[in-house]
């Protein structure tokens, strides 16, 4: 099992919200979208992330028949044959 930490979570968060939104120019100058924001207004930055974060946690976060929690969905089928292989 996969722990995402918080790191991971922002990291993801950033390449995401730097693909959607174009680069900041400022003349000759360019910079990623996640920095603009998280230095021009932090609290807009958190709140992104949040939802972000809120948008994913379906994808990232999977509930197994046994309570456990992992990144990756329980495959069904290996639930369907206990164990007895085709």
């Amino acid at each position: 099992m996969t722990q995402l930490t918080d790191r991971d979570l922002e990291s993801m968060f950033i390449e995401y919200f730097d693909d959607v939104n174009p680069p900041i120019k400022f003349g000759c100058l360019e910079y990623l979208p996640s920095d603009v924001l998280k230095s021009v207004d932090p609290i807009a930055y958190r709140e992104e992330f949040n939802c972000y974060i809120n948008f994913r946690m379906d994808e990232l976060i999977f509930e197994h028949s046994d309570g456990s929690y992992h990144d990756e969905p329980e495959d069904e089928e290996d639930d369907e044959n206990d164990g007895v292989s085709e």
